[in-house]
Parts: C-alpha cells; structure tokens; sequence
C-alpha cells in the first residue's frame, strides 16, 4: 500500500519529498521541490546544482509545471487563491496568474520571506519592504528583520522578528511591535517564535525553547501561551499552524524527542488537542476549508504528496 491506513500516496514525486505543498482551493494544490542537476542527494544545501520544480493538482491529478527558472531551489511559497500564487525562486519573484509561470521581477538580495493578501504581494528582507499593488511595486524601510509572515487580509499583517521573542502588525498604515517575553515559558537563548498564521479566529504562533514547544494565541481579549510538548511534541519542521476552517487548527508535530517521527496533532475551538502518529517523516503540511489535508513526505518506501484518508481524529 502507497501510504498507510491514515495517509494514501496521491503524487510519488522524490523531488518534493522535503518540499513545500500549498493548497489553493478545495480542488487545486501545487508542490514544490528540485531536481538534482549532478551529484544526486536528498537536501539542496549539499546538492550542487540544482533546478526548482512544481507540480500542480487540479482535483483528479498532479502535473509538471515548468517554473521560469533553470537553478536554485524553492523559497517560500504564499498564495491567496488559485490564481494568485506567489514564489521566491532562483533569485526571481515567480508568479502563477491561473494560466502560466512568470517572473515578475528579480528577488531583492536580502529576501527571506513573503506574505499574499488578495491582490497585496508583500517580500521582506533585512529591514526592507516591497508591496505589490497589483499594480506596482513600492520599496519601504521596516525596523525588523522579518523570519517568518502571514497575512488575513492587505490590513493585516503579522511578522515574526529574526532577531527576538517579538512579532509586528501592520493595520494597513503602519508597522508596530509586540514584545512576547512576558508569554514565553522561560528566557530563551535565541529568538524562539517559529512560524505564524493569521486567520479569522486570531493570530497564532508555535516556538520552541530548547526542546519544548509552546503555542501563543492572540484574541481581542490579548495573547494567551499554552505548552505543547505533550499534546503535539517538537514541531521541528516550522510549518504554520493550518486552519481547519471550524475555528481549529492542525499543526505538524512529533512522536519522538528529535522531531523526525512526524505526528498530526489537532486542537479544537474549544483548545481540546489530539494527536495521530503519521507513520513516517511529513515535511509540510496545508489544507484549504473545505479541501483536503496534503502533506509532504515519506511514509514506508513511497515518497512525494500525501493525502489524509478522512477525518484522523
């Protein structure tokens, strides 16, 4: 069997294994990866050369799609709909319109990470911003180093800082800052926010301080933190916190203490958590609501996107 009783093997694509997938509507998912051009290996870092790959599902299958690019590999990915897709890749801004891949314009030398809100296009690098319009592209100074972003709408954004325990919302005119230490567990030796989702229910932020994992929720009533360990266990993998469009939330976790056994773990509206080993390593996960559970990974000997068989609590 391609998978297990809890994840069927829907593309065996190698290339994606330690990729990103992205859901974009209830039957449209691309994933990203490389192909190896030379020595072959499974992490980038110790490939060489190396040329970034989509695939793109339509509901009934996965196919190649050429990115605009010939080398490097596939940095963050952020969409706001099916034809709004957006990506850093080989030095270039890639952008998927519904109908092809094009470089809309060459990455900025400090790029880390992007945000997609409707027709807004945000990259962040090391104290600089650039906001696509949808028209234009415009170039700002921000006071942060932005690690990690995600966005509920052009009016409100959320960054995690590279450099501290502190998190930045944009209302639409201006940048401010939050300082979390108040929330964390304990005073940690670096900066221990990992990855952040905005969503209708509030912002929320997984993190880590040596090996234990905490959660920080924000409400209008102000931020919350609760400890993970036992309920999801290390969540190494830095992947955001995925909606599951009743007001809870799936996250990627772990059964063992370095994080590689990968677990589903889910917490409710109500914050009631269950957790489900995945039988193997996952690597990414998204949904959209509505849509179904895709993640990334190895699971036995098959290799590629996987999809949750049904509910898996």
């Amino acid at each position: 069997m391609d998978g297990n009783d809890r994840w069927e093997l829907v593309a065996r694509r190698p290339s994606v294994t330690y990729g990103r997938v992205i859901a974009t509507g209830e039957r449209d998912a691309w994933a990203f990866g490389w192909k190896v051009l030379g020595i072959a290996a499974w992490v980038p870092v110790a490939d060489g050369p190396h040329r970034p790959m989509a695939f793109r599902w339509d509901g009934g299958s996965w196919k190649k799609s050429d990115l605009p690019v010939e080398r490097g590999d596939v940095g963050p990915v952020a969409a706001s709909g099916p034809s709004a897709v957006w990506a850093l890749a080989g030095g270039r801004v890639l952008r998927w319109d519904g109908s092809a891949w094009t470089a809309a314009r060459k990455a900025p030398a400090t790029a880390w990470t992007l945000a997609v809100a409707g027709h807004d296009v945000w990259i962040f690098g090391d104290f600089k911003a650039w906001r696509y319009d949808g028209t234009k592209w415009s170039e700002s100074d921000i006071a942060f180093r932005a690690m990690r972003v995600s966005a509920s709408s052009a009016s409100d954004i959320w960054a995690l800082d590279a450099e501290g325990p502190f998190v930045h919302h944009f209302d639409g005119r201006a940048w401010t800052r939050a300082d979390l230490s108040a929330h964390l567990p304990e005073a940690p030796l670096s900066p221990p926010l990992r990855a952040i989702t905005a969503d209708p229910s509030g912002v929320w932020i997984t993190g880590e301080i040596g090996t234990s994992s905490f959660l920080l929720h924000r409400t209008d009533a102000g931020w919350r933190s609760e400890s993970t360990s036992a309920q999801a266990g290390r969540m190494v993998r830095d992947v955001p916190p995925v909606p599951d469009g009743r007001g809870g939330h799936w996250f990627l976790g772990s059964m063992d203490v370095n994080g590689i056994d990968s677990a589903l773990a889910h917490r409710d509206r109500s914050g009631r958590w269950t957790r489900v080993p995945a039988g193997g390593e996952l690597t990414s996960l998204s949904a959209v609501p509505g849509g179904p559970l895709l993640a990334t990974g190895v699971i036995g000997s098959a290799a590629g996107v996987f999809r949750a068989r049904g509910r898996l609590w």
